[in-house]
């Protein structure tokens, strides 16, 4: 279709010592896949910045505005060790204990979330 594709799931099942109702499945992308297809989605065209950047408040460079992670210190000393040519790709992970009911019969699933710091905050 028109949709782009993603990233492809894999699964395993994980054997515990311990007895379980049902088998305990790992399912997963591969992170690199999942980063690329953020990169290459077209919602995220002109909304990532790949050059870090110091903006100020004023002309005489008095107060430094911190408004995305590129604009941050930690940006520009990390950007100022890669070679030429490379670019800072900060990736966020967050995960969270999630309850899904809805036939399932009452599972627990704690997905793990990537995207990237490089997003605009206002997309």
């Amino acid at each position: 279709e028109m949709l782009p594709s993603g990233p492809h799931w894999m699964s395993q099942i994980i054997h515990t010592l311990h007895s379980t109702k049902l088998p305990i499945i790992l399912y997963w992308c591969n992170p690199l896949e999942c980063i690329s297809t953020i990169l290459k989605h077209p919602f995220f065209h002109d909304q990532m910045d790949f050059t870090p950047c110091k903006v100020y408040s004023t002309v005489k460079k008095v107060c430094h505005v911190y408004m995305e992670w590129m604009t941050g210190d930690d940006a520009w000393n990390m950007q100022s060790v890669l070679p030429q040519g490379a670019t800072l790709l900060g990736t966020i992970l967050s995960s969270d204990k999630t309850n899904i009911s809805t036939l399932t019969g009452d599972c627990i699933m704690h997905p793990l979330l990537i995207s990237l710091a490089n997003i605009h905050m206002n997309t």
